[in-house]
């Protein structure tokens, strides 16, 4: 190899040295206070499901999804983007564990 190949060699070996460091500073580091995806988020969430249908069984999912947002456990700032379409992705993810439920 001459010396322009070794230029270019090492000119791109440091542009991709540098655009790996961009992007790892790109991406958070730490969790953010109101992340509501964690595994004890996604916990809490399905205990207010099940205590919620429990004392309400014949509730359909939006008013489910009324009751759970009244649930002294759920913390409208933590889950803030809480919606009905989440709700059918936890039940689905319940009825994984559970397939007897809401039937």
């Amino acid at each position: 190899m001459n010396t322009v190949e070794w230029i270019m060699l090492a000119s791109f070996a440091g542009a991709l040295g540098l655009s790996v460091w961009k992007l790892y500073l790109f991406f958070p580091k730490t969790r953010l206070a109101d992340d509501d995806t964690t595994p004890e988020s996604v916990e809490l969430l399905e205990r207010i499901m099940i205590e919620t249908d429990r004392d309400h069984p014949s509730l359909d999912e939006e008013a489910l999804f009324q009751k759970m947002t009244e649930h002294p456990a759920f913390d409208p700032n933590h889950f803030w983007r809480f919606n009905q379409n989440r709700l059918r992705q936890l039940i689905l993810r319940y009825r994984l564990r559970e397939p007897d439920f809401r039937r």
